[in-house]
């Protein structure tokens, strides 16, 4: 069903843009925009938006992974094997910070899109946080989670977990607030597979939430963490931001 609410329709409408939004989902858009000329519109004010900021990025030279991921899609049956993940090597500093790296303008504006309330011309919230987590191997955003730091009660994480991603069976994906300084990391919750999902925080977590210098999602058994902190790899990390 067309979604009627001016928020999902402008979301929607600058992800496709983005290029974010992908197989049946965006196949699907697609279909709604040849009947819908709001939405239309809503795309052109979304393509107007964002296509002048690609004005302002430097030439950048693509990476042996780009290249081999090109190669990857046009002859699928060279596709090596995917390399396992990093074990958890008992180094906070280590899994805090190695996937730390800037995702460039791409995860500034996929940011935020997350965050964005509303359609083009009715203005969004003053401020919002945002995370956009790298994959450590490939460097490229696996999860953005963005909330709100203002208000009471719980806050509400918006997590957007970027293409296909898999579970296997018996493991939990756990989410953590990664305080500054030597802080232990703070469990969050769970998240699973879901494009687009909520998670609720504790009342009591607000202000570590909102001083959190980053955020890691690791790999976990069933049921969480046994040690009440990440025991197994980390799959994606990020900084917090305010925008």
């Amino acid at each position: 069903m067309k979604p009627q609410n001016p928020e999902t329709r402008s979301i929607l409408a600058a992800e496709y843009v983005l290029g974010t939004l992908h197989g049946q989902a965006r196949r699907r858009f697609e279909h709604w925009m040849k009947s819908d000329p709001a939405l239309r519109r809503e795309v052109g004010r979304w393509e107007a938006r964002l296509n002048p900021l690609c004005d302002t990025l430097p030439a950048v030279q693509p990476g042996p992974a780009v290249w081999k991921s090109i190669e990857a899609r046009i002859n699928p049956s060279r596709e090596a094997a995917a390399a396992e993940k990093t074990t958890w090597l008992g180094s906070l500093a280590f899994w805090r910070w190695t996937s730390f790296a800037s995702a460039g303008l791409a995860s500034v504006l996929l940011a935020f899109v997350v965050v964005s309330t509303g359609p083009s011309d009715v203005a969004g919230p003053e401020e919002a946080m945002v995370v956009v987590m790298e994959d450590p191997e490939t460097r490229n955003p696996s999860i953005s989670v963005a909330w709100s730091p203002e208000g009471r009660g719980k806050p509400k994480l918006r997590i957007r977990v970027i293409g296909h991603a898999e579970m296997a069976p018996g493991t939990a994906w756990e989410l953590w607030a990664l305080p500054e300084g030597n802080q232990p990391p703070r469990s969050l919750g769970f998240i699973n597979t879901h494009e687009t999902q909520w998670v609720e925080v504790p009342e009591e977590l607000r202000h570590q939430l909102n001083k959190a210098a980053g955020m890691a999602m690791s790999l976990e058994p069933e049921g969480g963490s046994p040690t009440g902190r990440p025991s197994g790899p980390v799959l994606a990390s990020g900084k917090c931001l305010k925008i």
